[in-house]
């Protein structure tokens, strides 16, 4: 079994119900798997982005919400983003370094995929207004083809939102075919996601040589490459590749909590960065999610589920 189907069916297990609840109340694990959220909630993830704008850094904040399976749910999360915007609005140096990520599923895409637009509609529309950035984020696997129905009607409405592409599906490169035109906002990354081998790649090796064909693909585009990763080898190659081509509009994107030094390091050497600020109390699966990615701290994860079987 390849290392990243194997870290795919450990994260399986620790967000079963049973185990989250042991692992989550495991001191250890809470506080590595809390350094990747920006706070429980609203106000002091503005504290933490007003923090990374102080040290050059533009932002960009998510809620972490449940999936909405009605409508009241889907309401709350479309209120919780728009209150992002005014928080965003109310500070001034907060001004032009702001972008929103949104989920679909908190939208109410698991609903009716016209309700999930028809509110990204209202906060793409107030996020314009209030000069802010929108990016829809591309969730799992289970979850693309319904995202990928409502971002294309979003696009004909509001070109100018951003889109992401994971490089580890096999359909990445078309995808990039389908998605670049002058100026578009495309945010490039590896992918978080396991997905059926029909679906994704699973080798590291076959992922990394696909990440290299799509950031050739995007870097020489006329679109607006976001090149989002924490590979030393990728950001290498993507500085290499600005220089060579002679781009300054490349901007990296990076987890808060992930090489905070380097993000420092590229805003040193003038290059653009922007930190993912995830907030809000349901921060379990995602931050866990963090944790199984790097092998350090699977031992740790290990230990907390042996221990309380």
């Amino acid at each position: 079994m390849s290392p990243i189907r194997s870290r795919e069916r450990f994260f399986d297990l620790l967000t079963t119900s049973a185990v989250s609840t042991w692992v989550s109340s495991t001191t250890p694990v809470r506080e590595l798997a809390r350094g990747y959220i920006a706070g429980d909630n609203l106000g002091v993830a503005m504290e933490v982005a007003a923090d990374q704008v102080f040290k050059g850094l533009n932002f960009s904040v998510r809620f972490l919400a449940d999936r909405a399976t009605d409508r009241h749910q889907a309401a709350a999360c479309t209120a919780e983003a728009l209150a992002a915007i005014n928080a965003i609005r109310a500070r001034p140096e907060l001004t032009g370094t702001a972008e929103l990520s949104l989920a679909l599923t908190g939208l109410g895409l698991d609903v009716d995929p016209v309700l999930a637009h028809d509110n990204a509609v209202t906060v793409i529309g107030a996020a314009q207004e209030a000069g802010i950035l929108v990016t829809i984020d591309d969730e799992g696997p289970g979850d693309h083809d319904a995202t990928m129905q409502v971002q294309r009607r979003l696009l004909k409405e509001y070109p100018d939102t951003g889109v992401v592409v994971q490089a580890a599906r096999h359909d990445s490169l078309d995808q990039l075919d389908e998605l670049i035109t002058a100026g578009r906002r495309i945010r490039l990354c590896k992918g978080s996601y396991t997905g059926p081998p029909s679906v994704t790649l699973i080798r590291p090796h076959d992922i990394d040589l696909r990440m290299a064909s799509c950031l050739r693909t995007l870097l020489t585009s006329p679109a607006r490459p976001l090149i989002a990763t924490h590979d030393p080898v990728f950001v290498a190659i993507t500085e290499r590749m600005m220089s060579s081509l002679g781009r300054t509009d490349v901007e990296f994107q990076m987890l808060h909590g992930i090489r905070p030094l380097e993000q420092r390091r590229l805003v040193d050497v003038g290059r653009r960065m922007r930190v993912y600020l995830p907030y809000g109390t349901n921060w379990y699966e995602y931050g866990i999610r963090r944790l199984v990615e790097r092998p350090a701290n699977l031992w740790l994860l290990s230990r907390s589920v042996v221990r309380h079987r």
